[in-house]
């Protein structure tokens, strides 16, 4: 029998059903499938920090479960993008995860993978109303923190931190719905209190070097700012940098991603007050999980074709906790192996929060072509689909460093 991950699956779930090897001709076609498994990583660039943790991440979860690995990087570039997704089949690939710029570009990577067999799970970024049960089944799930309520919560943390009043710089990233909903929670939190005032909303497309643009021109434009909200932590840090060059020690800065250097300037209690950690390394790791069980003969129900992964507040008082946690040295801090639902079918654990996404709450927030979503959702909630998944995975959910 080969070496690897083939021999550990078909002993283990021939020791869990307690049948001899001799009679378990569909564990060993399992087993083969994962033994031969390659899986493709596809983000926008690892000069991005966000994109960096998650790289390295995706990466030790192939590893834990045996896989080949391949790493793509689109630059924003569609053209390279569906480039790279047409090259995938040649290259033995047959599992894709990451996340594609511009969300437009999604039904046509799907499609290709559906065709071509292979396994996608992607992330943060779809256009409203389109569904995995528009493609098939290789379209497994996508997969995504909850924008709106990250940035709602960090929002109101930056809020508190000012007392409740004066302006607040709002620094936009890049034109994507993810953005959309994280102004979404912004704007939701300052209905919340009347003695802020939201100005700017300037893009600096995530990027370090461009909201530090940004944050010069608001300086002279808004001099009496009493915080900033950046969409993500990269940008965040480029405003804080501009404000350790003036000496303007009293505006506070709040970020959504939960980066490691995001993580530390919070836990240094001065200028950045809260981000909301998206937990990178888990959303690398839990797609290439969901990806390889849909490999090995896993099937989603429809409330698991679309998916929130849970996230976390961090505020002076526990970052330093969460980076500990989550970016410490030692072991990684998942355990990949026990997450997947093939390898552990009775005690797998998401080590996280997952909770079904219903779309027509989802993507409330952009009407257009409601009447394109796909039938399969009629009635969905009102039939307890989403909530059975809900409840699944919170019973589930045993172990994880940010479970506390």
């Amino acid at each position: 029998m080969p070496e690897g991950l083939q021999r550990r699956v078909f002993l283990k779930l021939a020791g869990i059903a307690g049948i001899s090897l001799a009679a378990t001709p569909a564990l060993t076609r399992m087993a083969q499938a994962a033994a031969r498994g390659k899986i493709a990583n596809q983000v926008s660039t690892p000069a991005n920090d966000y994109w960096n943790v998650w790289t390295q991440a995706f990466n030790r979860a192939a590893t834990a479960l045996d896989l080949d690995a391949q790493e793509l990087f689109h630059q924003n570039d569609t053209a390279r993008q569906l480039s790279q997704v047409r090259s995938l089949p040649a290259n033995g690939a047959s599992m894709l995860i990451g996340c594609v710029n511009p969300a437009g570009s999604l039904p046509m990577v799907a499609k290709y993978c559906q065709e071509n067999r292979i396994h996608y799970v992607p992330s943060w970024e779809a256009p409203a109303w389109f569904t995995p049960p528009d493609v098939g089944d290789y379209f497994v799930s996508f997969v995504t923190p909850n924008s709106v309520e990250g940035a709602y919560e960090v929002a109101k943390a930056l809020f508190d931190s000012v007392g409740g009043e004066g302006k607040i710089v709002h620094i936009a990233g890049l034109a994507t719905p993810t953005d959309t909903y994280r102004t979404a929670g912004l704007m939701q939190a300052a209905k919340e209190y009347p003695g802020i005032e939201i100005v700017g909303g300037l893009r600096a497309d995530w990027d370090r070097q461009k909201a530090r643009d940004v944050m010069l021109s608001m300086i002279t434009a808004h001099p009496d700012m009493k915080g900033v909200f950046a969409q993500n932590d990269n940008m965040a840090l480029g405003v804080i940098s501009v404000l350790r060059e003036r000496g303007l020690a009293d505006i506070k800065v709040s970020g959504v991603d939960g980066l490691p250097e995001g993580l530390q300037e919070v836990a240094k209690g001065e200028h950045m007050v809260a981000t909301h950690t998206s937990l990178p390394p888990y959303g690398a790791g839990f797609t290439t999980v969901l990806a390889f069980d849909a490999m090995n003969g896993w099937k989603p129900t429809l409330g698991e074709r679309l998916l929130f992964t849970g996230s976390a507040l961090a505020t002076p008082d526990n970052a330093g906790g969460i980076a500990a946690a989550i970016y410490g040295e030692g072991d990684d801090p998942f355990d990949w192996a026990l997450m997947s639902r093939t390898l552990n079918p009775d005690k797998w654990d998401p080590q996280n929060k997952i909770t079904a996404i219903d779309p027509e709450v989802f993507w409330g927030p952009f009407p257009d072509n409601r009447d394109q979503l796909n039938p399969a959702y009629k009635g969905a909630a009102a039939a307890g689909v989403f909530a059975d998944v809900d409840a699944l995975y919170a019973e589930h959910y045993k172990t994880g460093p940010v479970k506390s």
